[in-house]
């Protein structure tokens, strides 16, 4: 009986420490988008993801040495080609009145400390993907309520084809 305890312990542990270990944005990037990022270098990263409700953003930004990445990106239905639609501009620049520039009050959500856009320069030629993962929604590509909710639970990459740079963005609130 005492074997088994300690067996019983040890297993514990073990289970306790994999969760601890270290994850790659990357990776987690990678099986997100269900793409091989492995040519890619991280240029810019950050995550402050963290506490007991796990609410935060994730940034990543990858440079590919060549366009490959463009080419499979092309051929998935799941990325649409920009421009962005209303949403995902209100999300990644926030959204201005055509007429005179002005705010209207929609975004950016995904900003640095100083509220400035992480996604900069504007990307302007190239794909983006929108995932929703919030608990309600029922088509993970539709954007369309994402503005009218209490909280976001969204992950967003944008490829830029003129500079082969991948943006991957996650927001939890």
């Amino acid at each position: 009986m005492k074997h088994y305890r300690w067996l019983l312990i040890v297993l514990c542990l073990l289970l306790a420490l994999t969760g601890c270990g270290a994850r790659s944005l990357q990776g987690e990037a990678s099986r997100a988008l269900e793409l091989d990022l492995s040519a890619g270098t991280a240029v810019s990263e950050r995550d402050t993801h963290g506490g007991f409700h796990g609410d935060g953003m994730s940034f990543l930004k990858l440079s590919f040495p060549d366009d490959a990445l463009a080419d499979v990106i092309a051929a998935d239905p799941a990325w649409n080609p920009l421009p962005l639609s209303n949403v995902t501009t209100a999300l990644v620049y926030g959204l201005r009145s055509e007429e005179d520039g002005s705010d209207l009050g929609w975004g950016p959500y995904l900003t640095d400390e100083q509220g400035e856009p992480l996604v900069s320069p504007a990307v302007e030629n190239g794909w983006y993907r929108f995932i929703d993962r919030h608990a309600q929604s029922y088509d993970s590509a539709d954007e369309s309520e994402v503005l009218e909710r209490g909280s976001f639970n969204f992950t967003l990459a944008l490829y830029d084809a003129d500079r082969n740079e991948l943006y991957y963005l996650t927001l939890d609130t």
